[in-house]
């Protein structure tokens, strides 16, 4: 009786056991069928990229080609921080969020530098005072011209916006803004008068040629260039007319 219990209890185990074996094997190979048909590219190809954000100076080719490794990925194996890194280097390209939508979407939202200025020829300011270079793109041309040394752009930046109020409210407009190594200021109105400013008192000289900008027109002559370096006064140089540009 008891040989009889034992044998039929052997037989449950060796039963359960070898149940046990079979499920944890299906589960198994469906874990590996469920990653391959995950990671294939052919199974869940990502079919579509949604772009979202407002685009001015970043054409449609330029995303496409930085999203050429697509085809190789599938949804749930897409690289999302490479991709996000790829679409990041584009010069235009300010911040880039990406994300996955099932079953077969991308969603890329763009967010563009917003220029605000040209800085040292050939970069630019965007709108957190923060130097980028960028190819030319058209509409951008009445931007001001910035210059500065090394990390003075939000320096530059800001003497610029309280210089342009202050010669917008009195009738005038700048063309540029520089400082020097020896942080010397020099402000160039847009009919091209060079306004020497120093490296104090910047707005109070502003507003000295300001006040005396009707004065030095009574005669006709055009400045070339203002110097207003001085604690009272300044300095005139006046533009050549033709005779004595002949004469010269």
């Amino acid at each position: 009786m008891v040989l009889a219990q034992w044998r039929e209890i052997r037989w449950s185990l060796w039963l359960g056991l070898t149940f046990l074996f079979l499920v944890l094997i299906g589960l198994v190979q469906g874990g590996l069928w469920l990653k391959a048909f995950a990671t294939s590219a052919d199974q869940l190809p990502i079919e579509e990229v949604a772009l979202m954000g407002e685009r001015r100076f970043t054409a449609d080719q330029e995303v496409r080609d930085a999203l050429h490794n697509l085809e190789t990925w599938s949804l749930f194996t897409a690289d999302v921080g490479q991709i996000r890194d790829a679409l990041d280097d584009l010069p235009w390209v300010d911040r880039v969020t990406v994300r996955r939508e099932w079953p077969n979407r991308l969603r890329v939202f763009l967010v563009e530098q917003q220029p605000v200025a040209h800085w040292d020829g050939e970069g630019w300011l965007n709108d957190r005072a923060e130097p980028f270079q960028a190819p030319v793109r058209p509409g951008l041309d009445a931007l001001p011209e910035l210059r500065g040394p090394q990390g003075s752009a939000s320096k530059v930046w800001q003497m610029w916006q309280q210089v342009s109020e202050l010669l917008a409210l009195n009738g005038h407009t700048g063309h540029s803004l520089s400082l020097s190594g020896r942080h010397a200021w020099q402000l160039v109105l847009d009919n091209g008068i060079a306004l020497e400013l120093g490296r104090k008192d910047t707005l109070a000289r502003v507003q000295r040629f300001i006040d005396v900008w009707p004065e030095l027109q009574r005669d006709g002559r055009v400045p070339e260039r203002v110097d207003l370096r001085y604690d009272t006064g300044l300095a005139v140089r006046w533009q050549q007319n033709e005779q004595e540009k002949q004469k010269g």
